[in-house]
């Protein structure tokens, strides 16, 4: 394995209006690594292991990378320490687990598994201790975020729809926010707690939507006849990055103006899917 040696720099948001560089998965001879990408399309290779390596995130202070590898196996839940450029296997059961996100203060770490026989919303902190299942039900529950207001959004299949569900961190006080016979899926508070940003088959294709909390109408942003899945909100909630394709060899990441619906194309070869912002005045670099 290539040692990767890396820099976070602070940067004054003077000097960028929003994020920079984002993250996201891109696939190569059935191999999956984690690379780097800004808007201007240049490209840098974060990790390069034979197992794959998918879904970073990384956290507000810039100080650590979340991600899931099947470096030891089945997807498990790892960890990046930038600075020191240590990797840090957080999970290890004999199940799946994936899409992790993390905590506003960058303490813990809420993710999927399937430990207890279907798909469940877990938290722990960042060392990978103190897991609980905060959802624990028979249903699925999957694509979780944790967003300012400290409460976990997340996807729960209810009477055979997706919809989305918030709770406290630790599983109580659950809200049923939506209804309907369309999915809902990764859903993710805005920070300025207005609005969930989502992707669904409401329009009979997978579109990205936002839900207005206050007074739950439903905003379109996307109109492709592609597959458009899985995306993040920027910092300051101008942008969104997202995936669009068709799950083939036709699959790239986007950046999309949220006022003007502008899309940008910023990858073009291989598969590439998962993609996150580097947080708001900070960069990633290495040498």
């Amino acid at each position: 394995m290539i040692r990767l040696t890396f820099l976070v720099v602070l940067i004054s948001s003077q000097l960028f209006g929003q994020e920079n560089e984002i993250l996201f998965t891109k696939q190569v001879n059935n191999n999956d690594n984690i690379f780097l990408i800004n808007k201007e399309g240049k490209l840098k290779q974060v990790t390069n292991h034979n197992r794959k390596d998918s879904s970073p995130m990384i956290s507000q202070d810039g100080r650590f990378m979340v991600f899931t590898s099947e470096r030891v196996g089945w997807w498990k839940i790892w960890l990046l320490d930038i600075e020191k450029n240590e990797f840090k296997q957080l999970t290890n059961s004999n199940s799946a687990e994936y899409s992790p996100s993390w905590s506003p203060d960058g303490k813990h770490i809420v993710f999927v598994s399937t430990r207890d026989g279907n798909d469940d919303i877990y938290t722990m902190n960042r060392e990978g201790e103190n897991l609980k299942n905060i959802s624990n039900k028979k249903n699925s529950n999957t694509m979780p975020s944790w967003g300012l207001d400290n409460l976990i959004y997340y996807s729960s299949k209810i009477d055979g729809i997706y919809q989305i569900v918030r709770c406290k961190p630790d599983g109580s006080n659950e809200e049923i926010i939506t209804n309907g016979s369309d999915n809902k899926l990764m859903p993710q508070l805005s920070n300025d707690l207005t609005k969930i940003l989502y992707y669904g088959d409401r329009d009979g294709n997978l579109e990205i939507y936002t839900l207005n909390i206050k007074n739950k109408s439903t905003l379109r942003l996307t109109n492709n006849p592609l597959m458009d899945m899985r995306p993040r909100w920027s910092t300051d909630n101008e942008s969104i990055v997202f995936e669009r394709g068709n799950k083939g060899n036709n699959h790239h990441i986007y950046i999309m103006s949220v006022k003007d619906k502008k899309v940008k194309q910023l990858t073009f070869k291989n598969y590439n899917y998962s993609s996150s912002f580097v947080p708001k005045g900070i960069r990633v670099l290495k040498d």
